[in-house]
């Protein structure tokens, strides 16, 4: 791989009106049947130049990039950012310089900010080793008139992600949905843009995807829509249930209904933070109150989670795909609910527990935590491939496993929008593998490489 920055080719007055790029004498040579230049989905034919003025270099090199020139017209057309170090690479007639990497964001406008984006600006601690321009856009920041985005950019230079005209990236790595959820439908006529993660599955079409799955099935609750007969049917043969929102993650909008001996019906409602009872005679009623039934839900057995004095906890695991483009396991971590809570999510009081640790507090020598791991390892690598079998492109997902009291695995969701605060807490070495592992995997499907292969350093 080849390391470059650019530079503007000062023409001491004179404009040049074509598409030239400069570049010392032996690059040249190697450039010389070169006609083309792509940066991102920009394309433009273009002359290459030999100049004096720039040293030979090698370009071998991250901190030791070769230099190329380029005319005011290639600057406006590429839209390129003259603070990146860039890779190039080319073909017997086409120069390539990048990788160009976008980063679909949410529609919440509180995210597209410097301040907002940390995670993002972790993920950047391994540029030295890719190089190229990074940018981070919403769905409205795309001008298909101009053929651009007006989004934020990392300034490697100052370590931000600063505002500007940019080109549209060859790869986006999808980190937020909006409503729509149409992004990839509305895009693909009018792009040719690789997009990983482009599709998230809701709760039930996980389920009843999982459930054609002959080594998945196991590990799946029992689970239907949810309907004034179907709540009425869990509750008699569960007592216990929990209602999830199809669409929604985190523990949002949970709701756990109990039903009691003396005909009456305990509600846990995480939506409100309040616990009540009511007669088992106004279910129907209050689903209705509560807009369950016009709001998507489903439903499932409260499983009977392992439990750490007294509070359930669960497992999540990160997999992603790697620079290679297969699947790893890149981190497990275990969240404790927080005192007298039945929701784990770190966002509701929970807190991360390292997988050895959590399996002796709750089972002591009962269990052994490698076959433990094993397992996880095994139920996790199942999932990916069974999703790659459905034909979108899938790079990462964040699973939520769980043990029970009798030591049973259950799979209970997997998030395309996987958050890493547990992991941040207790190891950040594997925080920050997480983090880089998608900018290494968008690099390697944009076709460029990285300086340094050993994984022992990343």
């Amino acid at each position: 791989m080849k390391w470059i920055k650019v530079e503007r080719e000062d023409m001491g007055g004179i404009e040049d009106s074509g598409n030239t790029i400069y570049v010392s004498k032996n690059l040249a040579d190697k450039l010389k049947t070169q006609t083309k230049l792509i940066f991102g989905q920009n394309e433009i034919p273009i002359t290459v130049q030999a100049s004096s003025s720039i040293d030979e270099c090698t370009g071998d090199h991250f901190h030791d990039p070769a230099l190329i020139r380029l005319s005011q017209n290639v600057f406006d057309q590429l839209l390129i950012q003259k603070s990146a170090t860039y890779q190039i690479r080319y073909t017997n007639t086409t120069i390539y310089i990048g990788p160009v990497i976008g980063f679909l964001l949410g529609d919440q406008h509180y995210y597209y900010h410097h301040r907002r984006l940390k995670e993002l600006t972790d993920a950047m601690g391994v540029y030295e080793k890719v190089g190229g321009l990074f940018i981070a856009f919403r769905h409205c920041s795309i001008s298909w008139r101009e053929k651009c985005i007006y989004g934020l950019y990392f300034n490697y230079e100052n370590k931000k992600w600063v505002y500007g005209k940019l080109p549209l990236p060859s790869v986006v790595y999808r980190r937020g949905f909006n409503s729509r959820n149409n992004f990839v439908n509305e895009c693909s006529d009018v792009s040719n843009w690789e997009v990983f993660n482009a599709v998230r599955f809701d709760k039930w079409q996980l389920y009843t995807q999982l459930k054609k799955n002959d080594r998945l099935n196991p590990y799946l609750p029992e689970t239907a829509l949810l309907s004034v007969d179907s709540l009425s049917a869990f509750l008699h043969k569960y007592s216990k249930v929990i209602l999830k929102p199809n669409k929604l993650s985190r523990g949002r909008g949970i709701s756990i209904i109990t039903s009691k001996p003396d005909g009456t019906l305990e509600v846990h409602d995480y939506r409100q933070f309040t616990n009540f009872t009511i007669p088992e005679s106004q279910l129907e009623d209050y689903l209705h109150e509560g807009k369950y039934l016009k709001r998507d839900y489903i439903i499932q057995p409260f499983l009977d989670l392992a439990r750490i004095d007294g509070s359930p906890w669960d497992i999540r695991v990160v997999m992603q795909k790697n620079r290679w483009k297969q699947w790893v396991c890149n981190g497990i971590e275990c969240r404790l609910a927080g005192t007298g809570k039945m929701i784990t999510n770190i966002s509701n009081g929970g807190r991360a527990l390292e997988l050895s640790e959590a399996l002796t507090l709750a089972f002591g020598t009962e269990v052994d935590p490698t076959q433990v791991r094993k397992d996880i390892h095994s139920i996790s690598m199942e999932f990916c491939k069974m999703m790659d079998q459905t034909g979108f492109h899938f790079a990462e997902f964040g699973l939520d496993l769980a043990l029970d009291q009798q030591k049973h695995y259950w799979f209970i969701e997997a998030n395309v929008r996987p958050t890493f605060k547990g992991f941040k807490t207790l190891d950040d070495d594997i925080y920050r593998r997480i983090c880089y592992e998608p900018i290494l995997y968008s690099t390697s499907i944009a076709g460029f490489g990285w300086e340094d292969s050993d994984e022992s350093e990343i």
